[in-house]
């Protein structure tokens, strides 16, 4: 048998006969498939590591289905107890296909876009947002994430407009190298660790005392995967979500933002919030703004309603359906009669979109325009 953890062995074992979290799994909802479900994948991956099968087709499709979002640890009874973690039986999966050298071709289509643009989408460096930076020592580093980086450069611009107007000491890296959190969560741990210390000789080089970013993504590897593959930051060194970074000045005085009348809410980040238990930091930068204005969706918080930010790959393709899920969270924001729904990542704000009465806009693209 393939080196397995016990805990993943636990996990397919315990989870194939559990249907509890089923109507959670947002790929379910999208596929309406039992192998897009927790379960459908855990009796999938019980032949392989419990009835030493070969991977087939099928399986591997549902292996890199997975949004990887941790919806099924929300909606788990015995979570806190059992310490069932689909999202790791899914990452240590992943890389155990690509050992077998069975990855499928998009997935290697998606690691070799990676490896030579910095980006999955198959763009030139050029032609991104970081090309133009001109980078310099300072106290504050912001790191955008690519899909900031070569799609969405608003949100860089709306964060360097914040900057600018506080007087703060801040600079951008020339050419923004990718992370390696993608390739990792695709199952390509060793071209993920050679990229990964690129980037951090490159931060640990440029001086900073704060690392700002603003993909949930990246936070997530910055803060749980650098430190496990042994990149640790200097210990005066802060790694802040943007959200984290306003709040606080909010809270010191520092940072004073406009009131506004339009009924706000808040789309809740799966990397931020359900992996890094950051929920609160950017309610107070709205409710500093929008006061009793700010109203919660009904799913919220931990039970928060997957925005895709890890769905890279779906039925052997680049995932394009975002729309889906987007539009199950606009369905939550017309039931509380909201305008404009704040996003936490630029994938949350394309997959919502902007739609007649309601608008989507990232939390960097918000506190611009009030402060």
């Amino acid at each position: 048998m393939t080196n397995i953890s016990k805990n993943n062995l636990d996990t397919i074992k315990t989870c194939r006969y559990c249907p509890m979290c089923k109507q959670a799994c947002p790929s379910a909802f999208i596929s309406y498939r039992e192998s897009d479900t927790p379960r459908g994948r855990s009796m999938l991956l019980h032949s392989v590591y419990y009835g030493d099968k070969e991977y087939s087709a099928s399986a591997i499709e549902a292996v890199y289905n997975c949004f990887v979002c941790g919806s099924c640890m929300s909606w788990c009874a015995g979570f806190e107890v059992g310490g069932q973690h689909i999202p790791n039986m899914i990452r240590f999966a992943r890389k155990d296909i690509v050992n077998r050298k069975m990855a499928p071709a998009i997935v290697e289509a998606i690691k070799a876009s990676v490896l030579t643009n910095n980006n999955p989408y198959h763009i030139d460096q050029s032609k991104s947002f970081s090309e133009s930076v001109t980078e310099q020592k300072a106290q504050v580093l912001y790191f955008m994430g690519s899909e900031i980086n070569y799609k969405n450069p608003e949100i860089a611009e709306a964060v360097v407009q914040i900057l600018k107007k506080l007087k703060v000491d801040f600079s951008l890296l020339k050419n923004e190298p990718t992370s390696g959190k993608m390739l990792d969560m695709l199952g390509y741990e060793e071209e993920a660790l050679v990229k990964a210390t690129e980037l951090f000789t490159r931060i640990s080089g440029s001086g900073c005392k704060i690392l700002l970013v603003s993909d949930p993504l990246e936070y997530d590897g910055f803060i749980n995967d650098f430190p496990r593959w042994g990149l640790t930051f200097a210990e005066d060194v802060k790694i802040l979500h943007l959200s984290e970074y306003l709040a606080g000045l909010i809270k010191s005085g520092s940072l004073i933002l406009g009131k506004t009348s339009e009924v706000t809410t808040l789309a809740d980040s799966e990397f931020l919030g359900r992996f890094n238990h950051v929920f609160e930091a950017p309610r107070e930068i709205l409710k500093a703004s929008a006061g009793e204005n700010f109203v919660e969706m009904r799913w919220n918080r931990e039970k928060l309603l997957s925005t895709g930010e890890a769905a890279f790959t779906f039925n052997d393709q680049m995932f394009s359906q975002g729309v889906k899920l987007g539009e199950k969270i606009r369905i939550q924001a017309n039931d509380i009669h909201c305008k404009r729904i704040v996003t936490l990542s630029a994938t949350a704000k394309n997959n919502i979109g902007n739609h007649t009465g309601i608008e989507a806009i990232d939390i960097a693209e918000f506190v611009a325009k009030l402060i």
